[in-house]
């Protein structure tokens, strides 16, 4: 059983079904390190290759630290 508080956070969700960045139908979602995409497991395993992946761990972890629980990330880029 969710309690109330579950089920609202998941009425606000912007979840589509559809990944954010690649647009294909999915059953799971995670959000993005660099921003606030809602992104399928493909894309996630994908971060992790981006050459800045470490530096939008780091940002998000001091963000959260300093009690910035909304930060948008520092933005993602299609590494060439």
């Amino acid at each position: 059983m969710l309690t109330s508080q579950w089920r609202c956070a998941m009425k606000s969700s912007r979840w589509t079904g559809h990944c954010q960045r690649c647009y294909k139908e999915t059953l799971s979602h995670t959000m993005s390190w660099f921003d606030t995409s809602l992104i399928c497991n493909d894309c996630s395993d994908k971060e992790v290759g981006n050459p800045r992946y470490k530096e939008a761990r780091e940002a998000e972890e001091r963000a959260v630290r300093s009690g910035n629980y909304n930060f948008k990330g520092i933005g993602y880029f299609t590494p060439k």
